[in-house]
């Protein structure tokens, strides 16, 4: 039995990491920690957690942290940017594993960090040493590892959407743009003035205009990663437009990624590579281009689901991806990535269809 805990479980991505682990036959919560809420069950800050867990919120001191670290055998981090650090370093020195749900250790070069967070990073070794992972992407990497780096939301869409072209060389660099769109839940838990019902409902719109949305790096770093780019040298990377958007609706995340291609196809032969490229990826399906997907096909799930089209007017790739932004954006990518490296099949606790409708 895997012993795990949560560092910042009050927030919406633990919620859902728990609901998911209920699915998982190998797992044992032991503790769950945060800030806020302290001596609260947890199931009072998730109420859909009623009678499956019992557990209430620990305090994050450091008394309780060597307990969470001497006593689980994985944690799940997800803290406020540049804290994760102090935390890995205790859970690993005890001999565990920490899979990070935060981008702190997601680049390998922690200037890249510093640059689009505007802070300090405190361990530039440990961003080095960790393994960012995408399993679909670089599971090889990260089997039997110890510090996992997980993906963020837009960036696990945009890769899974374009990988099947970079790995073929069909992409025309620095032509890449991605169009993104969000469930409120993508912005966390704590009360904002744009997360009001009164101010989302029947409202659309766009944020972090002028490409400095901090998910660019890191998709470039996919990018690079995917093209055999030195990851240590990002001013080699391609460049990117990302552009995300908010959407009024609790989750899901889709993106439509376009790219110019060095070479004409039909809908019929990308149905076709795309459809060899994930033959063998349980959690990523794809439709043709009669069938655009949406978010609700993958609503609550880890799943993706991919419409890849061609427009030869304009020799342009123009790809649908759709993911449920806390569930294979975040948690259940989590779950997987835990399951890979703990050496049990990837799908243990997580082959579950959508609600729908």
């Amino acid at each position: 039995m895997i012993k795990y805990s949560c560092i910042g479980a009050v927030g919406y991505v633990c919620g859902e990491l728990l609901r998911m682990m209920t699915h998982h036959p190998y797992t044992e919560l032991a503790y769950v920690l945060d800030p806020f809420g302290v001596d609260i069950p947890i199931a009072e800050h998730h109420p859909a957690l009623r009678g499956f867990y019992d557990q209430k919120v620990m305090d994050l001191t450091d008394e309780n942290l060597q307990k969470v670290a001497d006593e689980s055998d994985v944690v799940f981090v997800q803290v406020p940017s540049g804290e994760v650090a102090k935390y890995a370093k205790v859970i690993l020195a005890a001999g565990k594993k920490v899979i990070d749900i935060g981008a702190d250790i997601r680049f390998r070069d922690a200037k890249v960090w510093e640059k689009w967070y505007g802070q300090i990073h405190p361990n530039p070794q440990m961003t080095y040493d960790a393994v960012y992972c995408i399993p679909e992407v670089m599971r090889d990497q990260a089997k039997g590892k110890s510090l996992i780096a997980n993906p963020g939301c837009y960036p696990t869409a945009t890769t899974l959407a374009l990988m099947p072209m970079l790995k073929a060389g069909s992409v025309v660099e620095n032509t890449i743009i991605v169009d993104a769109k969000s469930g409120i839940t993508g912005a966390g838990r704590r009360p904002t003035l744009n997360k009001l019902l009164t101010e989302a409902e029947n409202n659309f719109n766009a944020y972090a205009l002028g490409g400095s949305h901090r998910h660019t790096p890191e998709i470039e770093q996919n990018i690079a990663f995917l093209t055999g780019k030195d990851l240590m040298k990002s001013e080699t990377w391609q460049y990117i437009n990302f552009q995300p958007h908010l959407l009024p609706t609790v989750r899901g995340i889709e993106i439509t990624a376009y790219a110019t291609l060095n070479k004409d196809y039909t809908n019929d032969e990308l149905f076709e590579i795309y459809s060899e490229t994930y033959k063998d990826e349980p959690f990523v399906q794809v439709y043709p281009a009669s069938k655009p997907v949406q978010t609700k096909w993958v609503y609550g799930t880890n799943f993706c689901a991919i419409t890849p089209t061609y427009d030869a007017r304009t020799h342009r790739l123009i790809v649908s991806s759709v993911i449920d932004n806390i569930g294979k954006g975040a948690a259940g990518q989590a779950i997987q990535n835990m399951n890979l490296i703990m050496g049990i099949p990837e799908t243990t606790g997580l082959y579950f269809p959508a609600m729908y409708p």
